[in-house]
């Protein structure tokens, strides 16, 4: 179990999944959302590796307008549901399967993307991004937040800038249009 460190849900408890997922550690979490502050307002949010659904939760509790959540493991799909349904949140929507079947699906472009796969799928980082600007479902001002560990490769051409941060083990890179 996790809280929820800002917002109108602010030090709400959701579930977490027992296995197969790492959830977003509250300071990395924190930090994510204090460097997207100015996005979040209104936001149109796909959280594509959802696990828990902490991170598009976090942003819909700051004030994001819809959030979308995208897990292929039924138990991290049942965990997302189940916490949106305690918070009695109805701007979500939410798909479980493929990632990449997600994104071909969608058709509202997104103002944030929160890119956190298990980290053994690497190449997955790079796949999400390619369908999602191959699909155009990226805002003008759209920033994407990848977190990772270990050493990623990612080509940002498509984007006008990048940071990146470093807490502890984890790694997150802020790509901005």
């Amino acid at each position: 179990m996790i809280k929820i460190s800002s917002g109108i849900y602010r030090s709400r408890v959701i579930q977490t999944p027992e296995e197969g997922t790492l959830p977003t550690k509250n300071r990395v979490r924190e930090a994510m959302m204090s460097a997207i502050y100015s996005y979040i307002k209104g936001a149109c949010v796909l959280d594509l590796f959802a696990g828990s659904g902490a991170l598009g939760i976090e942003a819909l509790s700051r004030g994001a307008e819809k959030a979308y959540f995208v897990d292929a493991n039924r138990r991290a799909y049942d965990i997302v549901v189940g916490n949106l349904k305690t918070l009695k949140e109805n701007r979500a929507v939410t798909y479980q399967g493929d990632y990449l079947e997600a994104i071909a699906r969608f058709k509202e472009p997104f103002d944030i993307v929160f890119l956190d796969p298990p980290y053994a799928m690497k190449e997955s980082y790079q796949k999400a991004i390619d369908a999602l600007l191959q699909k155009e479902l990226l805002k003008p001002q759209c920033v994407i937040v990848v977190e990772y560990e270990g050493e990623l490769q990612l080509n940002h051409e498509a984007f006008a800038e990048r940071r990146d941060y470093t807490y502890g083990k984890s790694k997150v890179i802020l790509l901005k249009r």
